[in-house]
């Protein structure tokens, strides 16, 4: 099955020409201009990337944002925006995880974000054997088609970069640096920051350890950071 994108976008002559030129790179494209057929197509469709709009009112982003985040949680969410849009909704862009590609955007720059963003799954994809493996050692179980992480069965709520980055640690034997972890979690666009890594495993950590017990991801001083062997 061809990777499958969904443009969320009223400007019907902006959606032609992102259509034309996904088609073209070899994307399946689907085009919604409402809200709540897009979390329909959402719900019902494998769909892995979004391209949204932000020209829409900052009430109605943050509502669907937030339903978007619970139907495919792990959905990766490019916005489509103006630095003026960009500057007034920080916060909303911050709390779900949504990347950015600043309008007037070049299409080759923005073509080869999202071709960075599948190379990122694809590498995931093809270590699910040793994921599983790892996951059932430390009682975290992936559900690697449907992009949920469960703690002795319950259901562990993580953004989409929380589970990129726990799958980056899982599926490697050794340590990985924070270059590496770059590499592999944040690959298809500038961090923004020296420590980001550093804050992501802090909140991961928040949600995948049990208090009072050992940090399921070991700090291995002077390299990085790994999953660490603990006894089921």
């Amino acid at each position: 099955m061809g990777k499958r994108i969904l443009i969320i976008e009223q400007d019907s002559h902006l959606a032609r020409f992102l259509t034309l030129e996904l088609e073209s790179a070899g994307y399946e494209v689907l085009w919604e201009t409402d809200h709540k057929e897009a979390l329909r197509l959402a719900t019902s469709r494998d769909l892995e990337l979004l391209l949204f709009d932000l020209q829409a009112g900052f009430d109605a982003n943050r509502s669907f944002l937030e339903q978007l985040a619970q139907v495919k949680p792990s959905a990766v969410i490019i916005a489509l925006a103006s630095p003026e849009d960009l500057k007034a909704q920080q916060d909303v862009i911050h709390q779900y995880t949504v990347l950015v590609a600043v309008k007037p955007f070049v299409a080759p720059i923005l073509l080869e974000q999202i071709a960075s963003i599948f190379r990122g799954r694809d590498y995931i994809n093809q270590h699910c054997g040793q994921i599983k493996k790892v996951a059932k050692h430390h009682q975290l179980e992936v559900d690697l088609a449907n992009h949920m992480v469960f703690r002795k069965g319950e259901q562990l709520a993580l953004t989409r970069r929380e589970y990129d980055l726990l799958i980056a640690l899982m599926s490697s034997p050794k340590a990985l640096t924070r270059e590496e972890l770059l590499e592999r979690v944040w690959k298809y666009e500038n961090p923004g920051g020296t420590n980001i890594v550093d804050v992501y495993i802090r909140y991961l950590r928040g949600k995948i350890d049990i208090e009072g017990q050992a940090s399921y991801i070991e700090t291995v001083r002077g390299v990085g950071y790994k999953m660490r062997d603990l006894t089921v």
